[in-house]
């Protein structure tokens, strides 16, 4: 079996048209408490519900596109609720497995693409999500 590249996946963000070129984050972890009793050298185990850590996403800015996305999306920091889909794809982007889902995923920060005049480089834009469950 092939390993996998990072391009190999397809991210989208619920009705938002077009796929995102990266995202970050969506750990879970659950904290953990040792507890001992008298005389016993082997703790027993107490864990915290499990958390999921925020997803960040991002892609290229396209003023077309992702203008009135963004223009909608800063009044929405808060408020706006959606889903964010991670497929892993072959090197044809033909999907392998069943997505990664985030939902709900709430809108928690938007960050606007960098402007530099001397600068050739791609304008960026990304999307923060707080997120409660991993499916």
């Amino acid at each position: 079996m092939s390993k996998s590249s990072q391009r190999q996946f397809l991210v989208r963000v619920g009705d938002i048209p077009g796929y995102f070129v990266t995202k970050s984050g969506g750990g879970i972890s659950a904290d953990v408490t040792k507890a001992y009793d008298g005389g016993d050298p082997s703790p027993d185990l107490i864990a915290a519900p499990p958390n999921v850590e925020n997803v960040t996403v991002s892609r290229n800015f396209d003023p077309l596109r992702d203008g009135p996305i963004l223009r909608s999306l800063r009044r929405q920091v808060g408020v706006f609720e959606s889903t964010i889909t991670v497929t892993a794809t072959d090197r044809d982007y033909i999907a392998v497995d069943d997505p990664v889902v985030y939902s709900p995923a709430l809108l928690v920060g938007v960050t606007e693409p960098d402007a530099d005049a001397g600068s050739g480089d791609q304008a960026m834009y990304s999307l923060e999500f707080a997120v409660s469950e991993v499916n």
